[in-house]
């Protein structure tokens, strides 16, 4: 299991490497910080998912499978 979540983590943070706009990078940032701690609630990341969608549709569907995994 940590083997998988640390596959998760490198992928997801690539793609937040490679994110040039600094305000959609700060989205996922805060989206990767949230889904680390272990009592988040579903509140927050759902809040945080909306601001994405908002901000860049696109970005959101391509990060789908990388969190869900």
């Amino acid at each position: 299991m940590e083997e998988i979540k640390n596959q998760y983590s490198e992928t997801f943070d690539s793609y937040i490497r490679n994110v040039d706009d600094q305000e959609l990078k700060g989205v996922l940032l805060k989206l990767k910080n949230e889904m680390r701690k272990p009592d988040t609630s579903w509140e927050i990341i759902k809040t945080v998912l909306q601001s994405l969608l908002n901000k860049n549709k696109e970005t959101l569907i391509e990060i789908l499978p990388l969190i869900l995994k």
